[in-house]
């Protein structure tokens, strides 16, 4: 696992890829449950905008894309 941990292209679809994915997954459900709790319209949109902003930064983030494209 150390030598694995080494190499950059490993790491990512080992490590870094999975652990961003449930990252996302959570502040999808933060994000969802919090705005539920409400009730002005302008801060709910607000609240789901920012944290499914983030998570689809993070999805983005760490996508092989150099795997895609090569």
């Amino acid at each position: 696992m150390g030598g694995a941990m080494k190499e950059s292209g490993v790491r990512l679809l080992a490590v870094e890829h999975p652990l961003m994915m449930i990252v996302a997954i959570v502040l999808i459900t933060i994000g969802w449950s919090k705005h539920k709790k409400h009730t002005i319209e302008k801060s709910k949109f607000k609240t789901i905008a920012i944290f499914y902003g983030l998570a689809l930064l993070f999805v983005l983030s760490r996508i092989p894309w150099a795997q895609w494209f090569s």
